[in-house]
């Protein structure tokens, strides 16, 4: 199955069709980060709601990370005011966050515990019908979260999810102005998170010919674009940015397999597209030396990409790594804290439900290796 709920909305200036979408609606929500007003994009928004005749609250400041707790201290603002529609104007976070409190503004009986994966082998409550309008508006390029139906929250420094097509977003707007903002070092990690989710995307088990598309389309155009667009090109920037939205759609339908599912357990190292580019070559490495399946669908991106195989794809994916200075996971942080938490790491990362998609299904013991191997630069 392939299926696409949001509708998207792409090209310079396109943040003015909020003036078109908010007409008809009595009160707008925006939620957003303080870049977003810093840079203008904000009041912009907002002068574009209040044209269309609506009243608008925002919020702004959320933090770089969503979690349970963010949603339960914004949730009574939220209620208070009582929106029609919902803006997120953002990263990723903001717009994770902003699908979560649309959940428990629209559906208030349900509870986190109820309806997130908390492992793989957890049966959460169906979402029910929700109600407000939801716009993503993505300010990075790298989380595809305007199209996906996933809201990823973090409960006691690890990363669950949220999945229901209920908070897809309803409309994504593409502004390659907003992601000219991103510092070097956010258009790195976002850009990176692109790759690993086309190359994940492109390699699970219910990956099909429509997914793949946009996948090797999302992968083709971070080799072309990523570094150039780290210099502060402007249609680098562009073209990063949709593909960013690509490799969402891409993940969407075929999912994300064993890289995600340690960069989530691992959350409270780092940043997520950081600890993704880092983990992406062992995880590839893993699944090729186990799967004659992930070796011919490596092999398959490498020749979209003019390379001879899958170990040739390896190679250029930790050069990329190089070439864009990823630290090694060793620098972000000590071996005491990391051995530490290690085992329970790969045991959590062994029930994450992306397991199940994996080309390859490890061990508890072989993704502590691959933890291992990461954290020792093998």
């Amino acid at each position: 199955m392939f299926w696409l709920k949001t509708k998207i909305i792409e090209g310079k200036g396109s943040l003015g069709r909020l003036k078109k979408e908010a007409r008809g609606h009595e009160r707008v929500l925006i939620l957003t980060s303080r870049s977003m007003k810093r840079h203008g994009f904000l009041r912009e928004a907002e002068d574009y709601v209040e044209e269309a005749g609506a009243e608008v609250l925002s919020i702004t400041g959320l933090p770089a990370e969503p979690s349970v707790e963010v949603i339960e201290e914004f949730l009574p603002k939220v209620r208070e005011f009582g929106p029609d529609l919902l803006i997120a104007l953002g990263g990723g976070s903001v717009i994770d966050t902003t699908k979560a409190l649309k959940v428990f503004y629209d559906a208030p009986e349900l509870n986190f515990e109820g309806i997130a994966f908390m492992d793989r082998f957890s049966k959460p409550k169906p979402v029910p019908k929700l109600r407000t309008r939801l716009i993503a508006i993505p300010s990075t390029s790298g989380a595809g979260s305007e199209v996906s139906g996933a809201s990823v929250l973090k409960k006691d420094g690890i990363k669950y999810n949220i999945v229901t097509p209920e908070i897809a977003p309803d409309l994504a707007i593409l502004d390659p102005r907003l992601p000219m903002t991103m510092p070097r070092e956010v258009a790195r990690n976002s850009g990176l998170d692109v790759l690993v989710h086309g190359i994940e995307a492109y390699t699970t088990r219910v990956a099909n010919d429509f997914s793949d598309a946009m996948a090797i389309r999302a992968i083709k155009t971070v080799f072309a674009f990523l570094e150039k667009s780290l210099e502060g090109d402007e249609e680098a920037r562009e073209k990063m940015h949709y593909a960013s939205t690509m490799a969402g759609i891409a993940f969407l339908n075929a999912r994300l397999g064993l890289c995600h599912a340690m960069s989530h357990k691992a959350a409270w190292i780092g940043p997520h597209g950081l600890l993704n580019a880092i983990f992406l070559p062992y995880v590839m490495e893993f699944n090729a030396s186990k799967s004659d399946y992930a070796r011919k669908r490596y092999d398959e991106i490498a020749r979209e990409l003019n390379l001879k195989d899958w170990k040739e794809l390896l190679s250029a994916v930790r050069e990329l790594n190089e070439r864009t200075g990823v630290p090694e996971l060793s620098k972000l942080i000590d071996e005491e804290t990391f051995m530490a938490r290690l085992n329970g790491m790969a045991e959590k990362a062994y029930h994450d439900g992306l397991i199940s998609f994996n080309p390859v299904e490890p061990k508890p013991e072989e993704i502590r290796e691959l933890y291992l191997k990461a954290y020792r630069g093998e």
